[in-house]
């Protein structure tokens, strides 16, 4: 028996697909609609047992609008959705804003219908809505088990309470087994909310076969933290999922460092690592990427390994799928990270 997890290229943004032999489909992000329903239709997919929502960013989360445009679309064709988790308050915090606005205009109007959409779709137990906190509501289906490691119930309150914004620190982060195979999902998660989860979490928790390294390659002010949860996870490859034309500097150096600095340590297990796309610290010298700056990327957006596909099974082995010729790809970037030929410049870290 086997599972894939595929991360699809999406630019600098998650998005992926769980997909167990001879179950339904567990959907992770859908910062792009449109492609996910035709990735879930070429795979002749009927049924979505779960979608997270992990945070309510922009390249994670449609809006609600946009969900409710994707459920329209996929309900046309009698396929299901059985269950939801929203980013945290996501729902409430809409119904908060049409209590006090009043007025008719087209904005608010479109957001009464998408969350009347909504709650109809639960009244007719089409849809079942479920949080996404801390032991709460664990997946489990066909061998296949999802567990939601951050954020806690009170923690996301106190967050939401206390904290206008950074969204990142309370991202839904997901440990996926699958028999002896594990994987964990880190989306975002950055400042504040990864020490909350490193104080929260068990060692065995984190330990897993694949990393899906959080925030497109960023680096955070507490690094050192980023450091200590990747030792602890112990990974044998990391996925990052990138755009080739953001303006953050995605993949920046410093993580690049830390991922090879633990590929070249016997005491670590990591192998490879692997991006969606191109990133400028692969295709350029440190001089050259000082002289850009902020500016994109690249001109356009350059597939590397494209979507990234994790074949697992039961007994914890996996092999790697790329849509791309990976190998004849990288071997055209002068600065290839994954292959060790880095300028990376000096990282102060």
């Amino acid at each position: 028996m086997i599972c894939e997890l595929a991360f699809l290229a999406v630019g600098n943004a998650d998005s992926i697909v769980i997909l167990p032999a001879d179950s339904s489909v567990v959907v992770i992000d859908l910062p792009q609609p449109r492609g996910l329903l035709k990735f879930l239709t070429d795979r002749e997919a009927t049924e979505i047992s779960r979608i997270y929502i992990t945070h309510e960013h922009r390249d994670h989360f449609p809006t609600l609008e946009g969900l409710v445009k994707f459920l329209d679309n996929w309900f046309k064709e009698g396929r299901k959705v059985r269950e939801l988790c929203l980013p945290f308050e996501v729902y409430k915090k809409a119904r908060e804003k049409l209590g006090i606005n009043p007025d008719k205009n087209p904005r608010l109007e479109r957001l009464r219908h998408t969350l009347l959409r909504l709650r109809d779709w639960e009244k007719k137990g089409s849809l079942t809505f479920l949080e996404s906190t801390r032991n709460s509501n664990p997946y489990s289906e066909e061998g296949l088990e999802i567990q939601v490691l951050h954020p806690g119930l009170l923690y996301a309150q106190d967050h939401l309470a206390s904290i206008n914004g950074k969204d990142n620190e309370i991202s839904a982060i997901l440990r996926v087994t699958y028999g002896n195979f594990a994987a964990l999902l880190l989306a975002d998660i950055e400042g504040d909310g990864l020490k909350e989860l490193l104080t929260t979490g068990k060692t065995e928790e984190f330990k897993a076969d694949l990393v899906k390294i959080p925030h497109h390659g960023a680096w955070p002010k507490n690094g050192d933290d980023l450091q200590s949860l990747l030792k602890a996870i112990d990974a044998e490859i990391a996925v990052l999922s990138v755009g080739s034309n953001n303006p953050f500097g995605h993949v920046v150096p410093e993580l690049f460092s830390l991922l090879l600095s633990l590929k070249d340590d016997s005491s670590h297990r990591l192998s490879q690592f692997v991006c969606t796309e191109v990133t400028r610290t692969c295709f350029y010298s440190a001089s050259k990427r000082a002289e850009m700056g902020k500016k994109p990327e690249l001109e356009k957006s350059k597939l590397c390994a494209g979507d990234i596909t994790i074949v697992a099974e039961t007994s914890g082995k996996w092999t790697l799928k790329t849509q791309n010729q990976h190998e004849e790809i990288i071997s055209k970037f002068p600065y290839a990270a994954c292959k060790g030929r880095t300028d990376l410049g000096s990282l102060g870290i």
